[in-house]
C-alpha cells in the first residue's frame, strides 16, 4: 500500500463504527531494518513509497513516521529466523504493542 494512500485512509471522512487500520513494524531478530505494513483485508500489505517498501534503522525513526500518520497504535512484529525447524504449535512471530505517545 502506498504512503499516500495509508494517509489518506486515516484523515479521510469515517463513520461512527470506524476502526483505525491496524499497523505493524516488522522485524527479524538477524535484521537491524524495521519494515511497516498495514493490515488490508487480512494480510499484511507493506507501505511503500514509489513502488519501494520503506525501511527504518531504528524504532525512533518508525516512530516518528507513525506520528507523521496520525497512527495512534501500532504493534511490532517481531519474526524469529533461527526458529525454522521449530515446534509447529508456536508462533512463527511475536506482536508486542508500541507505546506511540510522547509526553
Amino acid at each position: 500500500m502506498h504512503r499516500k494512500q495509508l494517509d489518506k485512509w486515516i484523515h479521510g471522512f469515517h463513520k461512527k463504527s470506524y476502526q483505525p487500520p491496524k499497523v505493524f513494524v516488522i522485524s527479524c531478530s538477524d535484521l537491524s531494518q524495521y519494515l511497516l505494513a498495514v493490515e488490508y483485508k487480512n494480510k499484511l500489505e507493506p507501505i511503500s513509497v514509489d513502488g519501494h517498501p520503506i525501511h527504518f534503522a531504528s524504532l525512533e525513526q518508525v516512530k516518528e513516521e507513525l506520528h507523521r500518520l496520525d497512527v495512534e497504535r501500532a504493534y511490532l512484529r517481531l519474526h524469529n529466523s533461527y526458529d525454522e525447524f521449530g515446534v509447529e504449535t508456536e508462533p512463527m512471530y511475536h506482536d508486542i504493542e508500541l507505546t506511540l505517545t510522547t509526553h
